[in-house]
């Protein structure tokens, strides 16, 4: 069994189907964690949300699926005015009409968003959508998880192996303790490191590429999809 991780898809449907193909995603066999952002500026919201919502019945415990700050702003939206009209400067209109045309109420399928979780930890690493402020991830508010961004933008972490999104970076980039930067490039095993973190958002929905992660026997290997899908 390998773990495949993916982040920050963004509606970008055909990307995710095109890394998982290339990292040989085994449904029956593997996991797959979803470091959250399934929907919102990218054209196929609906389509993302289908297919993780049948993979999560499929896999169950072996689908892990992380709440993005995308994730959270949709679902608080329909209770909060202001949360509404932050969702909507952030493309929100675009997850809204991505359902409508599937003839799918987004308000009915709220409960399955609810139950994605805030970080998901295990003996590899630990994995949250937008990084730590605090080591130990149950120590961080949900604010934290979801949206700070010190991690992405260098603050020295010495602690167990993060891996996250959220915040945009060229090359999925491993860096260490010292804060020494590697670019994880596709084609090339790297060693899992213990410590340090891993940023996983390269972009697709701005023009770039997908990224999948493949943890496996102690290594690591990167898969990526440029940007296809414009509408």
């Amino acid at each position: 069994m390998k773990t495949i991780v993916v982040t920050d898809i963004h509606g970008c449907l055909e990307e995710l189907e095109s890394v998982l193909a290339q990292a040989g995603f085994d449904s029956e066999a593997d996991k797959l964690i979803c470091l959250g952002d399934l929907m919102d500026r990218g054209p196929y919201s609906f389509g993302v949300f289908d297919r993780f919502r049948s993979l999560k019945r499929k896999m169950g415990e072996r689908c892990i699926m992380i709440l993005g700050n995308h994730d959270d702003m949709m679902m608080n939206s329909f209770y909060d005015p202001v949360v509404y009209a932050r969702w909507m400067r952030n493309q929100g209109q675009t997850t809204l009409d991505s359902f409508e045309e599937h003839h799918c109420d987004l308000e009915k399928q709220l409960r399955w968003f609810h139950e994605m979780c805030p970080y998901y930890e295990n003996e590899d690493a630990i994995f949250v959508h937008a990084g730590l402020v605090h080591e130990k991830p149950e120590e961080n508010s949900l604010h934290d998880l979801i949206w700070d961004r010190e991690m992405a933008h260098g603050r020295q972490y010495d602690g167990k192996l993060v891996i996250f999104g959220h915040t945009e970076t060229e090359e999925v980039t491993y860096r260490s303790p010292d804060s020494t930067k590697l670019q994880l490039l596709p084609g090339e095993t790297y060693e899992l490191p213990k410590q340090g973190c891993i940023n996983m958002d390269t972009g697709c929905v701005y023009g770039q590429k997908l990224s999948a992660l493949v943890i496996e026997n102690g290594t690591i290997r990167v898969y990526q999809q440029n940007r296809k899908s414009q509408k």
